[in-house]
């Protein structure tokens, strides 16, 4: 039975764009809860206080941790600076 697109898209753009409690933020992202809780205290990370549960939109996570993006130059500068160290 082929189900019409209209039904079956809302609920892959709710999926996309999900809330994370901070257990479930900390397995996404591999960061521990208290490394996540100094962001927020920090006001880096956008999180949202309901009945004492605190929750963070993924698509605010990924546009912060966009900012801890290591450019591939900089693995050079540190391969020169290592070499200039050795000799």
């Amino acid at each position: 039975m082929k189900m019409p697109g209209n039904i079956a898209e809302p609920a892959a753009i709710s999926l996309k764009d999900r809330y994370f409690d901070l257990k479930g933020l900390s397995a996404y992202s591999a960061l521990g809860v208290g490394t996540l809780r100094a962001h927020i205290q920090a006001g880096a990370l956008v999180a949202y206080k309901v009945k004492g549960k605190i929750l963070i939109k993924k698509s605010h996570f990924d546009i912060f941790i966009e900012g801890f993006r290591i450019e591939k130059s900089l693995g050079n500068i540190v391969d020169e600076i290592m070499d200039s160290l050795k000799g």
